[in-house]
Formats: structure tokens, C-alpha cells, sequence
């Protein structure tokens, strides 16, 4: 009982204690959250959404399309605490006008892959990137990227890769028909034809070919056939007066070229020009066509579903003609470009983050989608990869194509006309003259 009471008195001396002096012992030992959120606003400069558009890219090696850049989202995000980015998927069909749209309201995104778009670096709705870019990390860029997001001398995209085209021949069938492969992937134009000519027979003996030398399509945007239209030395503008000179000889000679495989000699697939891509790419993968223009990404997508349709292939340059140089278009330098930014810090954050997306380390990637590095430093990726690296050379023959405000209206109108001469509704010299005149329209049009 007595132990009982004493242990009750010890209870409540405590109490008695904690009553008195504990508000003085937590208040010297509080801990200020508020000042340690304060202290941590410091070491984050800017916190907050940052918005991306961006095109599905088929990464060979998993068969994701926007694998690569979600895997860059995680890696920012989890350097940058505080920093999310929203991922907003595009598709090739509508994206495009999507962003135009986007640029003309002022509705558009942070950052997209339009730093090599004139319509948009003339537009001035991207950020100047120079005195974010040291002069050592700009060196290590090929010029030809450089010159893709330079306009009046500054810069406004930061170049991740760039595609090429060439010809996919399919060896087997080369071989069935004793038809020799192009000597180092080079050929001109009467060697092609020679080789076409043998590549386009009867297999169902109905008496007329249903294996054909070659097929591709024409579509805007696309410029699989240009390497032979190209092979003249035909421009689309005129480098020093800036010009149109796409109706010029070597334009017409060019074009003629493309035609006559179809119209004079009959080496094409009857279907040519009418085939979208899909349609075009399905008949060389059945063997229907010897010769089919790809795009590099082609390379390593083949490869892994070669064993599927049992297609063995190689890649060759387009064929020369009176340039004596196998020419292409570099059309598709992707850049990824900021839109303009009213704070400060958020502006930088989206600078670091293009930085990420396009940072030297990632160009060993880029062998998963058959694109080329835009940086010097990458300049081996290929070295032992025999058809990528006949592609990768023929990029110092590619023709850029013009920085022209209107070129997406320029395109659809040539390649509209194009596809009317292969399709035998227009002749390649009404082609042209049809082409210049709709156009001069746009050519100085703002």
C-alpha cells in the first residue's frame, strides 16, 4: 500500500513538471519547417510544369515510340526535384499543323522538336539559345546540324539527330537474276537502269512482269524519290539569288528520269505513285520489288523482322546522273526548340532540359532508330556497320532544304504535281510548269 501511494506521488510530480516546463523545452528544441521549406526553395531555382510535344520514334530495340523520351522525363525529374514534365504524344498526320496552329495563337507548348523549322525560327515565337551554348559544346555540332537551327547568325534548336535516304536492294533476287550489286553501294543511272531492267520479270507466266525493279511512293513531307529527280543537280532555290529554280533543266532531266522508269522502260511497279507508303513498303517486303527508297530508319526495323519474310538486303546509293555525286534530301534534322518563356528560371530549366534530350552521351542511342548523330564526337557509331555507314556518308551529299516561310504549302504543291507526272496525268515538263506557277505565290508570302 505505502509503495503503491509513493509510486502515484512519483506519477504526478511528473506531471506537475511537464506542465510547467514543457512549453519552454519545446520551444527551444522546435523545429521551424517552414524555414527548412524555405531553405530548400533555395537550392531549387524554379519549381513547376513543364509542357513538351513530341512525335512517336520507333525504337528497334523494344518496339516503344516514346520509350526514349519518357525514359529522359524519369532521369530530369529525378535530378530536378520539384520539375515535372507533362509529355503531350503527337502523331505524324495531324501534329505538324498542330503546332503551327499552336505558334499562331500563342497556345503552344514549352518545348518541341521545331528548332530546325524555319516557319517557326521566323516566326520568332523560339528562344535564342547562344548564351546558353558554350562555344566548346556548339563545336562539337556537325555545321550541317548547326546551319538546320541558325537564322541571322543565332541560334534556336539544339540538334539530336538527323535521317537519310538510300535504296534497299533485296540481295536474293539480285542474285536469282545474276544481277551484279552496285561496286561499294555506287552506280549512275544507266548502270541502275541495266540492273532494273533484269530485276522486272514474269513469275506467274500470264505474260506480262509481276516482279518489278523498283517502286516508292510520293507523299508531302517525304523524299525517297528525290535522290534520283535530285541527280542532275537539280535545287529547289536558286543559292545566289534565292530564287525558285525547280522548273530549271536540271529539275526537268531529273524528273524525267523517275518517269521513264515507269513510262519508257516499264521498271517500276505499275502502282507507283499511286501506293501510299504502307502500300509501297508491303510490296518490297513480298518481293515484288527489288528496289525500294527508304529512309535509314528502314535499316535496323528490317533487320529485325527479317526473319520473318526470309529477306535478305543490302543498301546502295541513288544513282548518279550529270551532278556525278549520288545527291539526297536532309530533310529531317531534329532540333529541339524552347517557345518563348517569360521567367527567367523557368526558361533556363527547359534550356538544361533540351540539354538532357540532346546531351553527347545519348548519340550511342541513336543506332536503335536508325538516325545519324549530329555531333562530331559521335561521328563513329557506324564504323562497323556496313549499310548504315554507306547511308551516313552520302549525308555529305544531302541537300538541305530551304529555309522558306511557306515550304510546307512549297512542298505539297511539288509533290502534288510530281505524283500527277508518275501517275501519267500530267507530263514531267507540264508538271514543272504547273509546280512554278502556284509556287511563285508563296515563295515571298509571309
Amino acid at each position: 500500500m505505502i509503495l503503491k501511494r509513493a509510486f502515484t506521488l512519483f506519477l504526478c510530480a511528473i506531471m506537475i513538471f511537464f506542465i510547467f516546463y514543457a512549453p519552454s523545452f519545446f520551444k527551444e528544441n522546435k523545429v521551424d519547417y517552414n524555414k527548412h521549406y524555405k531553405d530548400m526553395e533555395k537550392d531549387i531555382p524554379w519549381r513547376g510544369v513543364i509542357t513538351v510535344w513530341d512525335f512517336p520514334r520507333l525504337d528497334t530495340s523494344n518496339g516503344s515510340r516514346y520509350g526514349w523520351i519518357r525514359r529522359k522525363i524519369r532521369e530530369f525529374e529525378k535530378k530536378n526535384p520539384g520539375v515535372y514534365i507533362d509529355l503531350r504524344e503527337l502523331d505524324w498526320s495531324n501534329g505538324p499543323t498542330l503546332l503551327k496552329a499552336a505558334a499562331k495563337t500563342g497556345a503552344y507548348p514549352d518545348i518541341a522538336p521545331v528548332g530546325s523549322d524555319f516557319y517557326f525560327i521566323s516566326k520568332a515565337v523560339l528562344e535564342e539559345l547562344d548564351t546558353y551554348i558554350s562555344s566548346e559544346e556548339k563545336a562539337d555540332f556537325t555545321d550541317n546540324a548547326i546551319n538546320s537551327v541558325t537564322y541571322n547568325g543565332r541560334m534556336y534548336g539544339l540538334p539530336w539527330m538527323t535521317t537519310g535516304y538510300a535504296l534497299l536492294l533485296n540481295t536474293d533476287m539480285f542474285t536469282e537474276r545474276s544481277v551484279a550489286l552496285p561496286e561499294g553501294g555506287n552506280w549512275t543511272y544507266e548502270e541502275f537502269l541495266v540492273a532494273l531492267k533484269a530485276l522486272t520479270y514474269d513469275t506467274n507466266g500470264k505474260g506480262g512482269p509481276d516482279v518489278y525493279g523498283f517502286n516508292s511512293f510520293i507523299e508531302p513531307g517525304y523524299y525517297n524519290a528525290y535522290g534520283i529527280i535530285m541527280s542532275d543537280g537539280a535545287q529547289f532555290v536558286n543559292r545566289e539569288n534565292g530564287e525558285y529554280c525547280f522548273d530549271y533543266p536540271e529539275a526537268l532531266s531529273g524528273l524525267r528520269k523517275l518517269w521513264d522508269l515507269k513510262h519508257t522502260y516499264n521498271v517500276a511497279h505499275p502502282e507507283f505513285g499511286k501506293m501510299n507508303e504502307n502500300e509501297a513498303w508491303t510490296s518490297f517486303l513480298k518481293k515484288k520489288a527489288a528496289v525500294y527508297t527508304a529512309g535509314s530508319w528502314a535499316i535496323p526495323y528490317l533487320r529485325n523482322i527479317q526473319h520473318i519474310h526470309e529477306l535478305n538486303f543490302t543498301v546502295a546509293n541513288f544513282p548518279t546522273g550529270n551532278a556525278e555525286i549520288p545527291i539526297t534530301i536532309s530533310s529531317n534534322i531534329c532540333s529541339y526548340g524552347v517557345f518563348k518563356q517569360e521567367n527567367d528560371k523557368k526558361r533556363e530549366k527547359c534550356i538544361e532540359f533540351i540539354k538532357h534530350l540532346t546531351a553527347k552521351e545519348n548519340q550511342q542511342e541513336l543506332a536503335s532508330f536508325g538516325y545519324f548523330p549530329v555531333r562530331k564526337s559521335g561521328s563513329n557509331l557506324y564504323r562497323n556497320d556496313k549499310e548504315m555507314y554507306i547511308i551516313q556518308q552520302s549525308l555529305g551529299y544531302a541537300e538541305p532544304l530551304p529555309k522558306l516561310y511557306n515550304w510546307d504549302e512549297i512542298d505539297l504543291v511539288l509533290q502534288s504535281r510530281i505524283k500527277s507526272a508518275i501517275m501519267g496525268e500530267l507530263t514531267p515538263e507540264q508538271a514543272l510548269s504547273d509546280a512554278k506557277v502556284l509556287v511563285e505565290r508563296y515563295m515571298h508570302e509571309r
